[in-house]
Parts: structure tokens; sequence; C-alpha cells
């Protein structure tokens, strides 16, 4: 944990910046580094006794805001995609986890992670600009950055022991090799504890200007046991502890007087105890047949937790499914309303015709229940786990955290609304870097403009 005397020198730069006795650092001195801790849900700060003393002081020492809205789909890869372009999914194109991809004309449709990012995202990233503009840029486990050509230095989600930043730590005994061949043999706290290691050492070592760093055992604890229970606040209470390693970071490569942090997350939680299956009422109908790898369709549907979307596989059949499947699934069981597709603007997503990996309908689920994929046995049942995201982004369980402070950002500043999009253009702010034709925008409220980088 950090004492309060850090804390107050890590605050201290935008005090003396605004006023005239701190020598504000170029855009290529400045150092950004974006925390986000996923399923960290904003109503969990209601809670006085939230067990994060880290994150409680940086918030005292900056600024938190009240209510931070999230957009659809609020799942990971797409939220996360959301924050550092500034737009939604409709222009970003990032709809799942991963690439959409409608297959043949009988296969389901399926979702490819890791896909290469240059085809993946569909619009131009916050460290797109800044590496275009001379800063470098570094990532641990961010997401949708799959072999992005303006990504300084990566240690991934999926770690590769013949990478750059694995192999300096490999040497220096922080990973071994069999560590990463054997990645995912951990748990998810295992896992954290190694990307925050990789996110020290690109820090004390090479001092980007932006890194984009991402924490995943809370969202698994959310998802396994729920929100608002005892293994929920224990591992909002670990990842607290990995942002200190963080902070000290900055501290010991001598880079805390000219850094701002962001605390973000990517979606919030709900408790489930039901789980819906329309693609077994898709095989009900006729509409999927065949098991394993013979599987064939009509239709096929996606499941997103809260949402989910129905695919029209047969084109021969397009028309019929679209006359049919939405009185379907508006009688089933678990399904709260069918969006279809003139809806999709005002659901951040696009249109079907415009971009193929669009969903034909939306489904949207009840409270307590999820969209589950199985695609056999009976539509609804017990859900397999106690907590998921995904729901419309208007649900206010929906909404995120965003926590600045640091150099360049305004202490004791309410803000009271601010939306997720705005996260990329108020990075780019810090780094004198404008996003332009963004849905975003500057939180200039919450900004030293005194301290701030000529624009590069």
């Amino acid at each position: 944990m950090l004492s309060r005397r850090d804390l107050f020198q890590f605050a201290a730069p935008a005090l003396a910046g605004s006023a005239g006795g701190f020598q504000r650092p170029s855009a290529k001195d400045r150092v950004v580094l974006v925390i986000s801790i996923d399923g960290f849900p904003g109503w969990e700060w209601q809670n006085p006794r939230l067990p994060v003393p880290n994150l409680w002081k940086l918030a005292r020492s900056g600024v938190r805001a009240e209510t931070v809205k999230i957009t659809n789909p609020t799942v990971t890869w797409p939220t996360h995609t959301s924050m550092i372009t500034g737009v939604r999914s409709a222009r970003h194109g990032v709809l799942a986890n991963g690439l959409v991809q409608r297959n043949s004309e009988s296969r389901p449709v399926t979702v490819k992670p890791w896909h290469e990012k240059e085809d993946l995202v569909q619009a131009t990233t916050i460290y797109d600009l800044a590496y275009d503009a001379g800063l470098t840029t570094a990532e641990v486990d961010w997401v949708a950055i799959y072999n992005a050509k303006r990504i300084t230095w990566r240690f991934p989600e999926v770690p590769d022991a013949a990478g750059k930043i694995e192999r300096e730590m490999i040497e220096a005994g922080l990973i071994s090799e069999l560590d990463i061949k054997e990645f995912f043999k951990s748990s998810p706290v295992w896992r954290d504890q190694q990307w925050t290691r990789a996110g020290a050492h690109i820090l004390t070592k090479h001092a980007p200007n932006l890194l984009l760093f991402h924490l995943l055992n809370t969202d698994a604890a959310n998802h396994a046991y729920g929100p608002r229970t005892p293994a929920s606040q224990t591992a909002y209470a670990f990842a607290d502890e990995c942002v200190a390693t963080l902070l000290n970071a900055l501290k010991t490569a001598n880079l805390w007087e000219r850094a701002t942090v962001f605390i973000v997350t990517d979606h919030g939680f709900k408790p489930i105890t039901n789980a819906a299956k329309p693609n077994a009422i898709l095989r009900q109908m006729g509409l999927v047949r065949g098991s394993g790898s013979a599987i064939e369709c009509d239709a096929w549907v996606l499941s997103l937790g809260g949402i989910a979307g129905v695919y029209f596989v047969n084109p021969e059949k397009k028309a019929s499914l679209a006359a049919r499947l939405p009185e379907v699934f508006t009688k089933a069981e678990g399904v709260l309303r069918v969006l279809e597709p003139d809806e999709f603007a005002a659901f951040d997503l696009p249109h079907p015709d415009r971009n193929s990996r669009a969903p034909d309908l939306v489904l949207v689920a009840k409270d307590g229940y999820t969209f589950n994929a199985a695609h056999e046995g009976d539509a609804t049942g017990r859900a397999p786990y106690r907590g998921t995201h995904g729901y419309p982004a208007s649900d206010p369980d929906m909404n995120g955290t965003f926590i600045a402070s640091g150099y360049g950002i305004r202490k004791g500043v309410r803000l009271d609304q601010m939306s997720h999009l705005d996260v990329g253009p108020t990075i780019g702010a810090l780094l004198g870097i404008e996003m332009k034709n963004v849905e975003g925008r500057v939180l200039t409220e919450i900004l030293d403009a005194s301290a701030l980088p000529r624009r590069v």
C-alpha cells in the first residue's frame, strides 16, 4: 500500500504546474498509465468499506466520476475498444470478445479470439495516434489488440516465450518459460500477478508514454460467485494490491512526477440464477440439426450474457426467419424484448446490411437470466455461474468506474457523469493529441490546462 506522503507527492505535480513552480514536460516525457479492472461496477463505490485503500487514496488525490455510462454491448472487448477509440461499437466493429464470423450457409456463427487488430478494429485508437506522433506505447493483457502494429512493447493475454518483453522477464528471473507455456493452467489470480509483474517491468525498464493494462480476476470472481459476495470483495482487494505494485513501479523508475493514472472498467455486473437457451428453441423448430462438428443450421444465436445476437445463416430463409423468429423469442422464457435491425442504431450496433458482423435480431434477457449457447435439451435451466453482464447499457448496474490522478489532473473536481467514450480523448489531451471525429469528449473540467503539452 502506498503511504499518504507518496500519494500526496503523486498529486503534487498538477498543483505545482498550475502554480508555475513545476516545468511541465513535453509529450515525449509524459507517462499515462491506464489500468482497467475488469467487471468493476460503479455501484460498488456506494460502499464506504470497499476494501481498496490504494484506489480510495487515488480518488481523493484526483477525481472519481459518480456515474460512468457504458456503451453497448456491455462486454469486455467491445467496451475496451470503445474507450480507446472514443466511438461506439457501431463504428469500431468489435461486437463480441473476438471477430464475429458468418461461416458457410449452413454452419454456426463463431467468434474468433485474438484476431489481427488491424482487421478487427475498424476505427483509430489512441495508441495508433500516439505511436504515429512519435510516442512509445505498451500493452499488458489489453484486448482487441493482437499483433497491433503501433504497440512498442507488449506482454499479451497469451504470452509467447519468444516475445521481447517475455525474454527480458525470463532473463531477469521474473517468469519462467514453463510458466509461459502453461500460462492458462493456473488460476486467474496467478495470471493477474504475472501481468502485474510485466506491467511493472515495462514501466521501470522502458517508461512508455502510454501503457494500457488490464486485470481479469475481478471479472472471473464476479462470474463464478456473483457480485456483492465475499469472493467479489476479495477480488477487488487483490486488484488494489496489483494497482499499488504498478504505482510503486512508477516511483522506482522516477516517473512519478510526470505520470497520470486512470482507473477504468469495461462493465458492471448483475446476479443471475437462470439460463435461457435460444439455440435449444431453434433446434426444437428444426432450425438447428446435428451435433458436434456436424452441426448444420438455418439460424444461430451468439450469447453475450445479458443479450444475444440471432444470425440468419441460410440466406434462402432470411425473409421467413425475419417474419417468424421475433414472435417466437418474444414469447420465450427469460426474454425481456427482441430488437430488430431498425432499432440497432439506438443500441450502439451496426445494421446487418452494412456490417456482416452484426446480428439480424438482438435478444435482451430479463433480470436473473443469462443467455446460454447450449443447443440441446430444455430451453431454460439453471445458470452455470452466479453473475454476468452484457445487459443494456441503460441498466444502472452496468455503469462503470473512472478515477484519474497525477500529473495534469485537478484535485477534488466533482465529476457527476461521463461516458467511457471520454477516456480516449482525455488520454489524448494529456499526450498532446487530438482525437478527431469521435463520439466522446475531452474531460476538460478535470484537467489542469497549464500542465498539458502542446499538440503533436
